[in-house]
């Protein structure tokens, strides 16, 4: 158990540009930026996630993206075959509808059973446990006749899902530094909301030549060649950390100035107080001790278990942590309402488009995915380095908040050209730049969220994850629950215009945290750093 931490230091702001060359730290010397500071600083083990070589952080970074791909074709390819399952099973659309909620709540809510497994006992076995569920889950699919049955299956097969949802940021968090974790994030939320999205466009043609049980079928198929790759080649990415006040870390009473470095008397920078992490023992796994599914856990680690199956509850009251659920809660629900609408717009006059076409016209969302990604990932990263530069070195999560600009204007515009344009029998091509802007927002959305707990509260980050989750999925299966007659009652042009106004709402709360972001999370230093005093809570 570490002793004296200082409960008046910030979380999440720290110093991330070394300007003046000062600080006693080490920084990223290997990817040519010199003066940024490596956060959170590594140790000397040569099995330190963040001390492997860049092509072993490639590998796992590629697996855990395959990890997602697999989850993703499992359990999301058939949304654009719901009217075909619904003639065949005799299931109606608003049940299928309300089994994908279901599906979307124990996404998140399982995750009170999975993440305190891969925080306690290793990520890569709870990862593959997950994926092996999901594949069992997914043959049953194809032989559901009954709504009970369609409920049940999308249960389990949502319960499987859970460590994908939180694991795989953590596994990143694990390797990665934070100035180049955000491309990663960006790269994690292209999987998550892209492949939905191009999936389809095959999934079309294979339900009406092959019918749409194939669609589980196929994707088994591929999903078990996937699984061979994860456990022969991904390793696990736990490796724990005494938890420390790390050297880069600012303190208010050294945060004179956002514009200018901490100084001392005479006006020289002052490098923060430094306090090494534990682990010096040099090592190196074999092939098959990477393959081992148990023995992850290190001497000294403290078992949390059962801490982290309740902690997630009460970490709603961090601001920071609350917000963050709700905004991409809100990207998870108009994700649902996207979902739940294409297909019966498409299909309805004067569109008519037949199964196959809706399926192409999944193209719009995914490259609207694709370059929401791209700014999230690689403009965040500059943009909250930059910032750094501009404020003497020092990093406070809210820079990424300014990334919620672009979802702000093109959701409302996104909405209004569907919505709207299909009420009024706009070209094909209007609804698919519609649903292309809509769509773009949300792995901009997810990765502020995701981010912005990451950075500031990284020590608790884990179960911070869990209860975004858990505000996300919450707020997604009320929508995807309700998403069918709130439709039938006002129609979709209607819905969408306030699936517009409201989605401007939640776009606006970054900007509120720009300005009180931080003010909060001073608020909260004393009671965060004295649970991660009490709790032995760690980085890693």
């Amino acid at each position: 158990m570490v002793h004296h931490l200082q409960t008046d230091v910030i979380p999440g702001t720290v110093h991330l540009v070394d300007l003046a060359g000062t600080l006693n730290v080490k920084h990223d010397a290997e990817g040519g930026q010199k003066d940024i500071v490596l956060l959170p600083q590594p140790t000397t083990e040569y099995d330190d996630p963040l001390n492997w070589s860049r092509k072993r952080k490639m590998l796992i970074a590629i697996l855990l993206l395959v990890a997602v791909f697999t989850a993703d074709i499992l359990t999301t390819l058939l949304s654009a075959a719901l009217l075909l399952i619904e003639n065949d099973t005799g299931i109606p659309l608003s049940t299928l509808n309300s089994g994908v909620g279901v599906q979307y709540l124990f996404f998140g809510w399982s995750n009170l059973i999975w993440q305190p497994l891969g925080l306690t006992y290793g990520r890569r076995p709870i990862i593959l446990l997950g994926t092996l569920g999901m594949l069992a889950c997914s043959v049953w699919t194809s032989y559901v006749k009954s709504s009970g049955e369609w409920y049940a299956n999308r249960v389990l097969i949502g319960f499987f899902y859970g460590p994908i949802e939180t694991l795989i940021e953590i596994c990143i968090s694990d390797v990665f530094f934070a100035h180049d974790r955000g491309f990663w994030i960006g790269m994690y939320c292209w999987f998550l909301f892209g492949i939905p999205y191009i999936g389809a466009v095959p999934v079309g043609f294979i339900a009406n030549n092959l019918g749409w049980h194939w669609i589980q079928f196929i994707a088994s198929i591929i999903s078990g060649g996937c699984f061979l790759l994860m456990f022969f080649f991904m390793e696990e990415t736990m490796f724990y950390r005494r938890p420390v006040q790390e050297e880069v870390t600012v303190e208010e009473s050294e945060y004179h100035d956002a514009s200018s470095p901490a100084t001392d008397e005479k006006g020289s920078v002052t490098p923060p107080k430094t306090e090494v992490s534990s682990g010096e023992i040099v090592t190196k796994k074999t092939f098959l001790q990477k393959l081992k599914l148990w023995g992850a856990r290190r001497p000294g680690q403290p078992n949390n278990f059962f801490r982290s199956m309740w902690l997630p509850l009460t970490l709603i009251r961090f601001p920071v942590i609350a917000v963050s659920g709700i905004l991409i809660g809100s990207v998870l629900s108009w994700f649902n309402v996207v979902n739940a609408t294409t297909a019966l717009v498409l299909a309805a006059p004067p569109y008519n488009f037949s199964t196959e076409m809706i399926g192409v016209m999944f193209i719009a969302p995914f490259l609207g995915c694709t370059v929401g990604c791209i700014f999230a990932g690689v403009a965040a990263n500059r943009f909250a380095v930059w910032m750094s530069r501009r404020k003497g070195g020092i990093f406070e999560p809210e820079y990424r908040l300014w990334m919620a600009i672009v979802p702000l204007i093109i959701h409302p515009a996104g909405c209004i050209l569907f919505g709207v344009g299909a009420n009024h029998g706009v070209h094909w091509m209007g609804i698919a730049f519609g649903l292309a802007f809509v769509v773009g927002t949300f792995p901009i959305g997810s990765a502020i969220g995701i981010n912005y707990i990451i950075d500031s509260y990284k020590e608790i980050s884990g179960d911070g994850l869990v209860t975004m989750i858990l505000i996300r999925n919450s707020m997604g299966f009320g929508f995807s629950y309700g998403v069918t007659p709130w439709i039938n009652a006002t129609g979709v042009q209607n819905t969408y215009i306030a699936v517009g106004f409201i989605g401007m709402f939640f776009w606006g709360l970054p900007f509120l945290f720009i300005l009180i972001g931080k003010k909060t999370r001073q608020m909260t230093a004393k009671t965060y750093w004295t649970m991660v005093e009490k709790h032995g809570l760690s980085v890693h």
